[in-house]
């Protein structure tokens, strides 16, 4: 029997641009999931739908072989909220056979693994993005994820502040037909700028095409890499003010130009604004329902969650709220099989 903890993941700034070669600002959070293996009594094989995938997945990556396993699960990280619970839970289950098969990996290795198993096995059509922060995120501190040369950056966390976070009640689920579709326009807009790459898109020929989708969507892919540089560049500064006007802005470009957000996380991010102590705030995770979370000086984080989850109606209050804090990646977390 073997047992591993897997950290979710928090989005400051950088949302629906890791398919596109953006740069991401993320965090890894203590909220998570643990996983045990064990042989299974009766040699079959009792599991979910990601956990087969990520056995598979360390097979023909690692060559991992393993009898069939029953896979108990336990979790303080909720599921459908946009803080990457999936990845959490492949990483865990990596961990955990990793463990079990006395086999160490490269962090990078990991990464790429997990994503194998979540997008083209279980057939998730995600980016790297959740899958490296649950892996490289640093103790105490930052990602700073450049999506197009994977480059890899920190910064700190700022001193007497905190993420809140609230579940709006409407179920996140970056697997839909709404993901699939601003991953398809996103593509449309890049050919039609004629470009390798968004990076090398200039704010004028964004403005200047004809389509108005392609417009917006290209317009929130380039702004949002720009907001993440900036952010980076705050936390490394101290500047919480500035990571909350940008948090925000992050925010009204997915909502206006991306098109993923939902009456429930505009009013739950509305009312998170407006508390004292509250110095910004967004939608976290691929839109279409889940979590908004607000930046908030310390002192004043209950007073802005009880906003939060009063800007609900009734029948959604009580999913869930928290104060997040930062967690270390895998890499930081399990030096025995990751390297």
């Amino acid at each position: 029997m073997t047992t591993a903890f897997a950290p979710g993941r928090v989005t400051l700034v950088g949302e629906h641009v890791d398919y596109a070669d953006g740069v991401v600002v993320c965090m890894a959070v203590h909220l998570g999931i643990t996983v045990t293996l064990r042989p299974s009594r009766d040699g079959g094989a009792d599991g979910g739908d990601l956990p087969r995938a990520t056995l598979l997945a360390l097979r023909r990556r690692a060559g991992v072989e393993l009898p069939p396993l029953d896979v108990d699960v336990e979790a303080t990280l909720p599921r459908s909220a946009g803080l990457s619970s999936s990845a959490a839970l492949c990483g865990a289950v990596a961990v955990a056979a990793l463990r079990m098969a006395r086999v160490t990996l490269p962090a990078a290795e990991l990464a790429a693994t997990m994503l194998h198993a979540e997008r083209d096995i279980a057939g998730v059509p995600c980016g790297p993005l959740d899958q490296r922060a649950v892996v490289h995120a640093p103790a105490g501190g930052v990602l700073v994820l450049d999506c197009r040369d994977d480059g890899i950056g920190r910064a700190p966390w700022l001193d007497g502040h905190v993420l809140v976070a609230c579940h709006t009640g409407d179920t996140h689920d970056v697997g839909g037909d709404g993901y699939r579709a601003r991953r398809e326009q996103a593509e449309q807009a890049r050919l039609a700028l004629g470009v390798t790459s968004f990076r090398d898109a200039p704010a004028a020929a964004v403005e200047s095409l004809h389509d108005d989708l392609l417009r917006r969507r290209a317009r929130h892919i380039v702004s949002e890499t720009r907001r993440a540089i900036a952010c980076a560049a705050a936390l490394r500064r101290g500047d919480a003010g500035a990571v909350g006007e940008l948090m925000s802005a992050s925010h009204a470009s997915l909502r206006d130009d991306c098109e993923v957000s939902t009456a429930a996380l505009d009013a739950v991010v509305a009312a998170a604004v407006r508390c004292e102590g509250c110095l910004g705030a967004r939608l976290c995770g691929a839109g279409f329902g889940g979590t908004a979370v607000a930046l908030v000086e310390e002192g004043r984080a209950e007073a802005c969650i009880d906003a939060m989850q009063g800007a609900l109606p009734l029948d959604a209050r009580g999913r869930g709220a928290w104060v997040l804090r930062p967690s270390p990646g895998l890499h930081v977390l399990c030096p025995d099989v990751v390297r």
